[in-house]
């Protein structure tokens, strides 16, 4: 997989917000804006240039205060403050809101989540249950875009050491002639995970950090995602489809193989007639003549017969199409090519 091309995508159509901070959006619901909208008056009405951090510390109690403005604001919004204490988002949904001059930050992804929410108030119930179970699955942060379109990729994961890779819902091994790394796609999914894995062969082990989700739907059922994040709970999975698709690899393998062996074969007898034509003393014989002709026959029905074998292939499998088997053949022959060069 292209990770370049899941970064790409993600700046260009994700909002990026911590997964406390949309369950807290969740949980205060109309409360957010009445808290900003108030905490945005009390800003313009007092010339303190560090009015944000010491309401901040305030509200966690490490301030005495005698301002009434303050004692008002903390006293109205005393269940929203106890939310966001809960999620440890009090002070990003405050102090960090705020620029030196005390001007609230525009474009903030709370105020886009929240408006989403807002939207999609009758499905607040399953957004909020979601972000538990994202919180749960260990991603402190989510990425959302409705544009994002997961079929649009095809992703790797490599069987013998550890490298990032990404699990989907629906995904569908591609046949391929090697068998590392495995290249899979999905054909609809509302998440992408992207997790990294370390260890070789049967020892790996997911992290537990660097962990990433990409969502195009905040509104579908938390189910859909793993229960959990294990060795056996992904990896497991896209090796255990991959396994499904043996026998399409192995018959791959066969047709390709024949297919570059016949080929080369086909070189060769190029090279065999150019030598036999310029040497002066045999390229007019008969005998050598005719052993040519029964070779380049041979060689047509050679080409003929895989030919065949990869059509019949071909028709076996939904998965096998004349792309599948070109574009195989061109990386064989490629890995061929690297293969021979000496770097040294």
């Amino acid at each position: 997989m292209i990770y370049s091309e899941v970064i790409e995508k993600r700046n260009k159509h994700c909002k990026k917000i911590q997964t406390n901070h949309l369950i807290v959006l969740c949980e205060i619901g109309e409360n957010y804006k009445s808290f900003c909208d108030d905490l945005e008056k009390l800003v313009k009405s007092i010339s303190h240039r560090d009015l944000v951090s010491d309401l901040y510390r305030v509200m966690q109690g490490k301030l005495s205060i005698s301002s009434n403005k303050y004692k008002e604001f903390i006293e109205k919004h005393k269940h929203t403050i106890e939310i966001m204490n809960k999620y440890s988002c009090l002070s990003n949904l405050t102090v960090l809101s705020y620029d030196e001059q005390g001007k609230r930050r525009e474009n903030l992804a709370e105020d886009y989540f929240y408006q989403y929410i807002q939207e999609h108030n009758a499905d607040i119930e399953t957004i909020k249950a979601l972000a538990l179970k994202i919180k749960a699955l260990g991603f402190n942060e989510i990425n959302f875009g409705e544009k994002l379109d997961f079929t649009e990729i095809e992703y790797e994961l490599d069987n013998s050491y550890g490298s990032d890779f990404a699990f989907l819902e629906n995904m569908e091994v591609n046949p391929t002639y090697l068998s590392s790394p495995i290249k899979y796609r999905t054909n609809g999914s509302h998440y992408c995970l992207i997790l990294s894995s370390s260890g070789y062969g049967s020892n790996k082990e997911i992290s537990k950090y660097g962990r990433n989700i990409e969502l195009n739907s905040l509104i579908f059922d938390p189910n859909k995602l793993p229960n959990e994040i294990t060795t056996e709970s992904t990896i497991g999975i896209i090796q255990a489809l991959a396994e499904k698709k043996k026998v399409e690899h192995e018959d791959i393998q066969a047709s390709v193989d024949l297919s570059i062996t016949t080929s080369d074969l086909v070189g060769y007898f190029e090279r065999l007639k150019e030598v036999s034509e310029r040497i002066d003393k045999i390229k007019d014989n008969p005998e050598l003549k005719n052993l040519l002709n029964q070779m380049q026959n041979t060689l047509a029905q050679l080409q003929l017969f895989g030919a065949n074998f990869e059509n019949q292939i071909i028709d076996s499998y939904a998965g096998i199409t004349d792309e599948t088997m070109r574009r195989e053949k061109k990386l064989y022959l490629d890995r061929r090519y690297w293969s021979s060069i000496d770097i040294d």
